[in-house]
């Protein structure tokens, strides 16, 4: 999508339609996009670990969190709680072989955002996560549209 805003890895950013925001090259990050229908508001997360460890300061960089973050951010702009409504994408397994030596960050982050959004009271109305293949995702504010994009595949929609 041209002109989309890029959302780099531990940032988010909140804006209104016309605008466009994207992350791209989504691993095991996870890009958690908030959307108010109604207003027309919006944000997108795009975190890499799941939470903070014990004693470190909290931020964008971490997925728990961040969507706390993006949720206040979004709410302070005037979107209506009740009406918000999340996508969730990304948080793959990107090196398998080494599962042995790493843990499943990717599921984690997953697990983290869901955990995280029920808390809230925001409603998951799409994923496309986890597997083995990094994704880019494009978030249109007019419609609150995900445009998904892997190396070998074709543009998906959710």
């Amino acid at each position: 999508m041209k002109g989309a805003k890029l959302v780099g890895i531990a940032e988010f950013a909140v804006t209104r339609a016309p605008e466009q925001l994207c992350c791209i090259g989504l691993g095991s990050c996870v890009a958690v996009f908030i959307y108010d229908p109604e207003a027309r508001i919006g944000g997108v997360l795009h975190a890499l670990l799941p939470r903070a460890p014990d004693g470190q300061k909290s931020d964008a960089r971490y997925t728990d969190s961040g969507i706390r973050m993006l949720h206040s951010e979004i709410m302070s702009k005037g979107a209506n709680g009740r009406k918000l409504w999340a996508k969730l994408v990304g948080g793959a397994r990107m090196f398998p072989d080494l599962d042995v030596k790493l843990r499943d960050i990717g599921g984690e982050n997953v697990r983290q955002a869901r955990k995280t959004l029920r808390e809230l009271g925001v409603r998951i109305v799409a994923e496309e996560v986890e597997g083995d293949k990094g994704r880019s995702a494009y978030y249109s504010l007019e419609d609150g549209k995900v445009t998904l994009k892997t190396a070998f595949s074709e543009a998906k929609e959710i």
